[in-house]
């Protein structure tokens, strides 16, 4: 008597991680940073590209006791929708903190300073760490980023490079 055997069959299962909602994130960002931890976590979006791009792995600490200036990348809970962001200062006043992405071309608005969670200390893309624009490169990047023509400028020239390329 023969004994058919069959093979189990071969599944393939995609893990999706749940969305964290923005007010959750700010609260485990924050737990972690108040035990002297850093928070790691992989970026979505590409509005800090090119320093950050989606899927780098960003590392956020605490910004200690000196306050954060102009041109250092600071995670912060946006005012308007209560997200995770991680932008760059670009200007500084005693309300708070002007924030912006730099790719993109508005500014988040004034950002209250309990809003900051961290600043960005690492970047990590395909496990080699990135230069994220900080010291003088960064306060001079956020002068420029300020106005908005450098966004412009990096765009028109990403647009020639790609009918370039569609060319050649």
């Amino acid at each position: 008597m023969s004994v058919w055997r069959t093979k189990p069959a071969l599944t393939v299962r995609t893990v999706v991680e749940p969305p964290v909602s923005g007010e959750a994130l700010a609260a485990l960002i924050r737990a972690v940073l108040e035990k002297g931890r850093a928070f790691r976590f992989r970026a979505r979006g590409l509005s800090m590209s090119p320093f950050i791009k989606d899927g780098d792995l960003v590392t956020v600490s605490s910004p200690g006791p000196s306050r954060p200036r102009a041109g250092e990348i600071a995670a912060f809970v946006h005012p308007g929708t209560g997200k995770v962001r991680v932008h760059r200062i670009v200007g500084v006043d005693e309300s708070g903190y002007s924030l912006k992405g730099d790719n993109a071309l508005e500014t988040d608005g004034v950002v209250p300073a309990d809003h900051i969670l961290g600043l960005v200390t690492r970047i990590e893309r395909e496990g080699r760490a990135v230069r994220p624009g900080k010291g003088l490169a960064g306060a001079a990047l956020a002068r420029a980023l300020r106005s908005g023509l450098v966004v412009r400028a990096w765009r028109k020239i990403g647009r020639m490079f790609r009918r370039r390329r569609g060319k050649a």
